[in-house]
């Protein structure tokens, strides 16, 4: 087990994960903590969130983020993943970290706009890593925006999550909307770019 921003990580060779990774094999690349996650921790450590808000991590996987968020924020965390196989080791962490999180297993683009209005906060790390995932994802956004909610994405800079950006930044809601190169430093030596449109340095 390891510390991860003040969460309980279990790391590989944890016996709890080599029998969960047995039992439920990821379909999604479900199969990790991804990088960006880490990004998106510290940024949210630096910006955090009002307290009691609703939640939705989008691609949640292990669900890192959305758990920091009930444990630190006292949100009202919807963890969705389209990969059932990845809420066993969700639930694990959840339990850990002494919080609970909704699972809901379905694909992001399937979301609608009815749906959105139940959450405050939209967030996600590492969700764009196919090409037909931009076209997916920029239109839930743009929702997101005309809800006015607010989206938070991580993501190391794939091609695909940056012609997102670029579009959003093309697009008349432009104003609202922060991209930050973010980097945490040792022990963690990782960086990505971070999409907020409604970050706290951002006039609404």
């Amino acid at each position: 087990m390891r510390n991860l921003l003040g969460l309980q990580l279990l790391t590989a060779r944890d016996k709890r994960i080599q029998q969960l990774k047995r039992q439920h094999r990821c379909a999604v690349h479900g199969q990790k903590v991804w990088r960006s996650a880490s990004v998106l921790l510290d940024y949210l450590t630096e910006f955090p969130l009002s307290n009691n808000l609703r939640i939705l991590e989008l691609g949640a996987g292990w669900g890192l983020v959305g758990i920091y968020c009930a444990k630190n924020f006292n949100a009202q965390v919807t963890a969705l993943d389209v990969d059932p196989a990845v809420f066993p080791y969700l639930h694990l962490h959840a339990e850990l970290n002494e919080v609970n999180i909704t699972p809901w297993i379905a694909d992001y683009a399937a979301i609608t706009r009815e749906q959105l209005t139940q959450f405050d906060v939209i967030i996600g790390s590492d969700i764009c890593f196919w090409d037909e995932q931009a076209a997916q994802l920029l239109p839930l956004i743009e929702n997101i925006q005309q809800l006015k909610r607010r989206a938070i994405i991580a993501d190391p800079g794939r091609p695909p999550f940056i012609q997102v950006v670029e579009t959003l930044l093309q697009q008349e809601a432009a104003n609202t909307v922060a991209v930050e190169n973010w980097s945490v430093p040792h022990p963690y030596n990782v960086n990505a770019i971070i999409l907020d449109t409604g970050a706290p340095y951002v006039e609404l």
